[in-house]
């Protein structure tokens, strides 16, 4: 069994390194444990103190009233050879070593790890880290992390060498609408590594995509392997930062990581079926949208807008991304132009100039992606009734008469938008120049359409969701490995 299935659903932790000052890390954690919700058993582990944030105390793990599936370690790294003997000899067999100051140092830190992965081998404990921040399970309710209220729930899944792109991430996610299912964060990976992760997250049938944050891959036989095996169920993407030389050497220091040229994980990915992205806030991009949006056939998008502005934007990045904006055949553009204004542009844009009438958005986009002639569509200009009422009510108070009138009616309209992308099989991207807090972006998130601040991103996740689509089609039709060099 994948020691990670026992990690991430403890029936009961101990916890070494949390004391009653919140202002330690071990404190810190241990309290997210409380008060996210962990339905387990949690025992501190502390030589002196009774009583550690209310909790009952034990000096060491011998103590513990009954045996324990993980243990949780925040204490000088010096400490942590000792606790492993400890740990092992009381019988826990997983544990999570957030513990600094191994390999990533050098020299003695590198010994001190391998003194660590001596005793674990010896009581055969599976470990993450050292030098991670701790997991996230939304189905356990388990966060070992600093970071408190972590958005859980949805069907996205992040591993991560990064401590801060494990958990530091969380209120950038949240804000951008993308619920997560799990986090594992990998440290060092002196014992479980990203391979092992990816292999345990492809078997579970609640994870529809996959986000990696890579400095180095320590196992890229096996990594190809099981990118292959995840790949061919969900979306696989990775952010690589060891490609440079500064991005080397930071990665060496940050985790002791041994990383390689750009031009090299380029290739390694391509065979692994693992779809690369640029920065975390791409990856979290394409997340959202492949999380909650059906693949594009192909390479052509419709584009919607009620202004020229950010059609035009929307037309020049989908193509610099490399994806086509069609002209429509005079069928089609002449059905639009029976349903708009006589100075829209239908073609391609889609140019409705001003619009104040959201159910013609509906229409156009059942009759556009209805059609055989694009794949997916982007969308500019819904706006939820109070991002634009405020001067209007105080200049006509009886506006606010039916303004839950007009708010219900945007909310019927969000839904049916939702349901049109995926009656007909094809993405909808919408771009919205709003803040993320507003009525309007906050509305269409909430029922699970992925909405973007700028046209570059809708593009960038157009591209992902494009090369996906396209590398999936080749790994079914190479199900025999025929066109990628075996492993």
């Amino acid at each position: 069994m994948n020691p990670l299935r026992e990690i991430l659903n403890p029936r009961s932790i101990a916890v070494y390194g949390a004391s009653n000052n919140p202002a330690k890390m071990g404190s810190m954690q241990l309290i997210n444990i409380l008060e996210t919700g962990f339905r387990g058993k949690v025992y501190p582990i502390h030589r002196k103190e009774r009583e550690v944030l209310g909790l009952r105390a034990y000096p060491s793990a011998s103590e513990l009233p009954e045996p324990v599936d993980l243990a949780q370690v925040v204490t000088p790294p010096q400490a942590v050879p000792e606790i492993m003997e400890e740990i092992g000899r009381a019988g826990i067999r997983r544990a999570i070593i957030i513990s600094g100051g191994f390999k990533e140092l050098g020299g003695k830190g590198l010994e001190l790890e391998r003194a660590v992965r001596k005793l674990a081998g010896r009581f055969g404990i599976r470990f993450l880290g050292p030098n991670c921040v701790g997991v996230m399970s939304s189905p356990a309710r388990l966060n070992t992390t600093t970071i408190a209220r972590p958005p859980m729930g949805g069907n996205v899944a992040l591993v991560s060498q990064s401590g801060a792109y494990s958990a530091m991430v969380y209120p950038f996610l949240e804000e951008k609408g993308l619920r997560v299912h799990t986090t594992i964060s990998v440290g060092n990976e002196a014992d479980i590594d990203v391979v092992d992760c990816l292999d345990y997250l492809a078997e579970l049938e609640d994870v529809k995509a996959v986000g990696l944050y890579l400095e180095t891959v320590r196992r890229p036989r096996e990594f190809i392997r099981v990118g292959r095996k995840a790949g061919a169920k969900m979306p696989v993407l990775a952010f690589y930062v060891g490609g440079t030389q500064a991005g080397a050497r930071a990665s060496l220091s940050h985790t002791g990581a041994i990383c390689g040229p750009d031009e090299l994980y380029g290739g390694l990915f391509s065979q692994s079926g693992v779809v690369r992205v640029s920065d975390m806030d791409e990856l979290a991009d394409a997340l959202l949208a492949l999380s909650l949006q059906p693949l594009p056939r192909g390479r052509r998008f419709a584009v919607i807008t009620n202004s020229g502005g950010p059609g035009s934007a929307l037309c020049y990045h989908l193509e610099k991304a490399g994806l086509e904006v069609p002209v429509f055949s005079e069928g089609l553009t002449r059905e639009l132009k029976t349903m708009t204004r006589p100075l829209s542009y239908c073609a391609n844009p889609v140019d409705l100039t001003f619009e104040t009438d959201q159910n013609l958005f509906l229409r156009i986009l059942e009759v556009v992606l209805s059609s055989e002639e694009v794949d997916g569509a982007v969308l500019y200009g819904v706006f939820a009734p109070a991002d634009f009422m405020h001067n209007i009510k105080a200049r006509i108070p009886a506006v606010r008469e039916v303004e839950e009138v007009l708010e219900k009616g945007f909310s019927d309209f969000a839904r049916s938008l939702a349901e049109i992308p995926l009656r007909h099989g094809k993405p909808l991207l919408v771009l919205s120049l709003l803040p993320p807090g507003s009525p309007t972006v906050r509305k269409l998130v909430e029922g699970e359409i992925p909405v973007f601040q700028s046209a570059r991103r809708v593009a960038e996740v157009a591209r992902v969701m494009t090369k996906y689509a396209a590398t999936l089609d080749l790994m079914r039709e190479t199900s025999k490995q025929s066109s990628f060099p075996q492993p």
